[in-house]
């Protein structure tokens, strides 16, 4: 039965359930631990780790799985292990995160594109075709924004994106890291700044210029209207380095 160990870089909604997703610590790349139930979705009788906790990011944790599940979308997931629990390992090392992290980092952020193409969306029937090399890249962005907008005819429901560059395209990504979207819930519709947000909520430790997010290809999605699958990229965690930092201290 193989085990990995990962920094744990994504806890994410999806379907009703959890996306978890991290970097391996041998080095090896990303892990995506996916369930027997619809879509690989995750949910606590899966996650929860010995200790009685959820993961976090940033935690290290010990995952058992069962065999490799890549999809043309996913080549990352692995089918975990049922009723095995997982193991809390605590976190990182500044040596570690940063000769895991930073690599990825630089690679992911030299290119205007993002896994793969400069669309926010790729087709799932190209996918077919020419499956992904990876659905997980870890990003540092250019003038960042976070956007709140109604959801059309339910106007005390909201969406939340993150606009942000890389290079010079511009991206418009939806936010489903549950954290981040319980922090912007509180504001007015509209296109805020980091230092807004920082100041608005009085977030200590947050620095404007440390955002790193990490991006996801979801599940094959048919919009309303449209003959094709699509699978869209996902803002899956928005992590602030400086406030990683100061709760670790890292110095």
């Amino acid at each position: 039965m193989p085990t990995f160990e990962i920094i744990c870089l994504a806890k994410s909604n999806k379907h009703g359930g959890t996306c978890i997703a991290g970097i391996k610590t041998d080095g090896s790349g990303w892990l995506r631990p996916v369930s027997n139930k619809r879509d690989g979705t995750l949910y606590p009788e899966h996650y929860t780790l010995d200790d009685g906790s959820e993961p976090q990011i940033f935690d290290v944790i010990r995952i058992p799985c069962f065999k490799p599940d890549p999809r043309c979308h996913q080549p990352e997931n692995w089918l975990i292990k049922h009723n095995q629990l997982w193991e809390n390992l605590g976190n990182p090392t500044l040596t570690q995160a940063r000769k895991l992290l930073n690599p990825e980092i630089k690679k992911q952020s030299s290119s205007a594109e993002l896994l793969g193409s400069l669309d926010k969306e790729v087709s799932y029937e190209e996918l077919k075709k020419s499956p992904l090399l990876s659905s997980l890249a870890l990003v540092k962005p250019n003038k960042l924004q976070w956007q709140i907008k109604s959801k059309g005819n339910y106007p005390n429901e909201k969406k939340f994106r993150s606009l942000f560059f890389l290079g010079e395209h511009k991206y418009d990504l939806p936010i489903t890291d549950p954290i981040w979207i319980d922090k912007l819930k509180y504001f007015e519709e509209g296109i805020y700044s980091c230092e807004e947000v920082i100041e608005e909520l009085e977030l200590e430790g947050f620095e404007p210029d440390k955002f790193t997010l990490t991006i996801s290809l979801g599940e094959p999605f048919q919009p309303l209207g449209q003959e094709k699958e699509f699978c869209y990229k996902l803002v899956a965690a928005v992590i602030n380095v400086a406030d990683v930092k100061k709760r670790f201290e890292w110095n």
